[in-house]
């Protein structure tokens, strides 16, 4: 639909895309939020955030724009839904109506 966000789509390579999806989007965003000196970190997470913090960001900017498209979508439905049912309710009020007029 036109007002669906549209998802902007990270440029990267399938093998980073993989890296980044085996750590996930929790953690790549609290390694970029503290940064790479922090202790606690293995060293690919270290030179991950050395040197593909772009492509990271990139990254975390399309998966939220997917789970923002997959929430409007859901709403979309539920007010189809909505929609359909105060249809069929005011359906049904006219039928109604029009059994007593008889």
């Amino acid at each position: 639909m036109l007002w669906w966000r549209k998802v902007r789509g990270a440029n990267i390579p399938d093998d980073l895309r993989t890296t980044f999806e085996r750590y996930g989007e929790d953690v790549l965003a609290h390694a970029v939020a503290i940064g790479a000196a922090s202790a606690g970190q293995g060293p690919e997470l270290i030179e991950l955030l050395q040197g593909k913090k772009r492509e990271i960001f990139d990254w975390l900017t399309e998966r939220r724009d997917i789970k923002e498209r997959k929430e409007q979508r859901i709403e979309t439905v539920e007010w189809a839904i909505l929609v359909w049912v105060v249809l069929g309710v005011i359906a049904d009020i006219i039928l109604v109506i029009r059994g007593f007029g008889d």
